[in-house]
Parts: C-alpha cells; structure tokens; sequence
C-alpha cells in the first residue's frame, strides 16, 4: 500500500487564491492611512486591527509569496528538488488483513 495521497491540482490553486487574497487584504490594511479620530478607534477591535503598517505590508507580502509558491507547487515545482526523499516502492495490495511495517509497535 501506497503512502502518498494525490492532492486534485484545483484544490490547492483554490487554496492558494485564498492566500493570495487574504495577502492582498493584509497589503490594504498596511496602505490604509491611520484613522486619528480616537473615538472611532476602540471599535477597531483587537488582533491584526492593532498591528502597525510595516507588519501588515510585511505579512501580506510573506502571504502573497506562499501563495505563489502553492501554485507553483500545483504546477509541479519541487521546493527541495532532489533531495526529497523517495516514494516508498509499492508492494502488492494485501488481501483480508492489515499490513504492518516492520519498525511498528503492532509488530514487536
């Protein structure tokens, strides 16, 4: 039996638009200019509302590059090139039990 799982090509694009999106977003935000008015402040909220402009832009732009990276990846880029490890060699299907590796617990 085979470990590796086949990803549909169209899930990680949909995912990696996703990112690119909520990247551009974060590149809003850091372009945004600051609102002085310190009454509408306190109804921002917490969280990334509170951060500064240089994280935002910075943030966004880490987002946008994963992004593009997961649709190259969807493309058939390798980040580790060769020296990924290498596909298991598949053994014939077993019928009627589980099959168990060697360096198991289930094994020993």
């Amino acid at each position: 039996m085979s470990g590796a799982v086949h990803v549909p090509p169209w899930l990680t694009i949909g995912v990696a638009l996703l990112v690119i999106a909520f990247g551009l977003y974060r590149l809003r935000l850091a372009l945004k200019p600051a609102d002085p008015d310190p009454v509408k402040r306190p109804l921002l909220g917490g969280g990334f509302y509170k951060m500064g402009a240089r994280t935002h832009l910075l943030v966004g732009v880490v987002y946008l590059l994963l992004g593009g990276a997961l649709i190259a990846t969807s493309f058939g880029w390798n980040p580790f090139g060769s020296h990924a490890a290498a596909p298991a060699p598949s053994s014939p299907p077993i019928k009627g039990g589980v099959e168990v590796s060697p360096g198991s617990a289930a094994a020993k």
